[in-house]
């Protein structure tokens, strides 16, 4: 009981900022250092996955404002869209509408409403699994049981370790105290977050039936900026500056080991037995 008061209110408070900021979210991407590096590899990501292919269905899980499902249209026959935040939900509408192939609801990743071996695509990022403190596990299976057989799942999901810890004391602790693969936070925005090690999580990929194909990381290195640059908006600073052009340098890195398993965010790619 204990455990499901707990994941309730984690939802409630990530559906609460993220009703909060609304269409305000896509000033967030397009502005601040962190988000654009993430976004560069996000799209190097749906360029890879849909060179030379087309899709029947598509589950774009935490779809935000849409900026992923958007951009998976073209190369599907339907796309589906869920998300907890009902503001964003209406502002992702917005932008896909001249898209009719796309379907967009409110949902809960932990209990997709979707029959067994629905999708060829499922992907989730933006942080959606590491928002799920507890219940990522159902997430994941939820993720797997709603893939055909030969579907690529893909993922984001913060990692444990990275250049920036050193930053927050409280965090890298909290690391250090979670032993091997243990249970580590991070705090944003009021929002916790779960983290993960590489091990971690593609053994949770590997007990649903998702073998892993590959891992990339974003904000490798640029991690090393302090927050207060990598979060900026507005006027932008030299490091500011600093951190976008080493995100590009991250994106040429992203999928060398050992610099995938270590950037703030790893995006893991797997296909279902």
């Amino acid at each position: 009981m204990e455990d499901k008061a707990v994941s309730e209110l984690q939802h409630k408070t990530v559906a609460a900022v993220y009703d909060h900021w609304g269409k305000g979210f896509d000033d967030l991407v397009s502005e601040t250092p962190f988000l654009m590096n993430s976004y560069l590899l996000y799209d190097r990501c749906l360029e890879e996955l849909t060179r030379g292919v087309r899709y029947q269905r598509v589950l774009d899980v935490g779809c935000g404002s849409g900026l992923q499902s958007v951009r998976l249209a073209p190369h599907a026959d339907e796309v589906v869209g869920i998300d907890l935040s009902r503001e964003l939900i209406e502002v992702a509408k917005d932008r896909c509408k001249p898209y009719a192939n796309v379907t967009l609801k409110v949902a809960d990743a932990c209990k997709l409403p979707f029959e067994d071996g629905s999708f060829d695509l499922v992907i989730s990022y933006g942080d959606v699994l590491s928002h799920i403190v507890t219940g990522y596990d159902l997430a994941v299976s939820e993720m797997a049981r709603v893939s055909k057989p030969g579907a690529i799942v893909t993922l984001e999901a913060d990692t444990k370790w990275n250049l920036g810890i050193f930053y927050h004391p409280f965090e890298l602790a909290d690391a250090m105290r979670a032993k091997g693969i243990g249970h580590a936070t991070r705090v944003w925005e009021g929002m916790r977050f779960k983290t993960f090690t590489y091990r971690e999580l593609t053994g949770l990929l590997e007990s649903n039936g998702l073998e892993v194909l590959s891992c990339r990381g974003h904000n490798i290195l640029a991690s090393l900026i302090p927050d207060r640059y990598l979060l900026e908006k507005g006027k932008r600073t030299p490091m500011g500056k600093l951190a976008l052009a080493i995100g590009k340098l991250d994106l040429a890195l992203s999928g060398l080991y050992p610099f995938c398993r270590f950037g703030f965010n790893f995006v893991i790619t797997a296909r279902k037995r």
